[in-house]
């Protein structure tokens, strides 16, 4: 017949030993994931610090020429 004090002794470090496992999976997996997001900041290297925002009509606005021009017949 099966001791139950062995038995859940057993059972307790089996529970215990998983526990170690799935903790030792989670903490590599954050370790992961914050070594991808640590790389992908460094190599986002293009920021847009100054930006002149086009500010109507004209010949040197950047997406050309009237392109903010309001159609009221159109917007109608």
């Amino acid at each position: 017949m099966i001791d139950p004090i062995t038995a859940s002794a057993r059972m307790q470090a089996a529970m215990l030993e998983s526990w170690f496992a799935i903790g030792q999976h989670m903490l590599t997996y954050w370790g992961h994931c914050i070594d991808i997001q640590q790389r992908f900041l460094h190599e986002a290297t293009h920021h847009r610090w100054h930006v002149e925002l086009p500010n109507g009509a004209s010949f040197t606005d950047r997406y050309g020429r009237r392109a903010h021009d309001i159609d009221p017949e159109r917007d109608v």
